[in-house]
């Protein structure tokens, strides 16, 4: 079996993506804690603790803290990188699309290779199921009945000369792809 590389082994580009993906969004975790807890700050006032100790503030000239402030800040900062993580979003998902057409230029081949084998033993398939059919219809053109044999049969496989079936079907997108250089007569219209 052929094994399809690992997108984040194949792709550095990718994993450095995710990477600043995963701290965005660890940074704007703890921006949402912090702005929730200056909101929470803002709304409950200050504690007698905080009273008093903006009373020693103002005594000895030194600005009080500006909860407001702090708060909007916050909350622009939490903004900001929500807006970054979803731009950082389109990047990874940019990555993954480039790494993806890597990885399919190089398991083309594979699948090239696997495709022609897995067609020409279909086309041995059919045939033996085209023998197998034409068995049927002689005996029961005969009017014989059938003891025991044509019980199990691939239906899966459509009728043998119709070339409106599935198979059919398959088989001319195999010869436009060039896994087959022709369509087997009975499916041509």
């Amino acid at each position: 079996m052929t094994n399809v590389p690992n997108v984040l082994e194949f792709s550095s580009e990718l994993r450095e993506e995710i990477a600043k993906g995963e701290e965005i969004a660890e940074r704007k975790q703890a921006a949402e804690r912090r702005a929730h807890q200056l909101n929470d700050r803002v709304r409950s006032g200050p504690s007698a603790e905080e009273r008093a100790a903006d009373a020693e503030r103002v005594v000895r000239g030194e600005a009080l803290p500006d909860f407001d402030a702090e708060l909007k800040k916050a909350l622009r900062e939490f903004r900001a990188l929500e807006d970054a993580e979803k731009v950082q979003l389109a990047n990874i998902d940019a990555a993954r699309k480039a790494a993806a057409r890597g990885i399919s230029d190089e398991m083309r081949p594979h699948y090239q290779r696997a495709m022609k084998k897995l067609v020409h033993l279909i086309c041995d398939a059919h045939a033996v199921w085209r023998d197998i059919f034409a068995m049927k219809r002689a005996m029961l053109n005969q009017g014989l009945q059938l003891h025991g044999i044509f019980e199990v049969e691939p239906d899966f496989l459509g009728l043998p000369d119709d070339p409106t079936s599935d198979l059919a079907g398959f088989l001319r997108e195999c010869v436009r792809a060039e896994y087959l250089r022709s369509l087997p007569k009975e499916f041509e219209r």
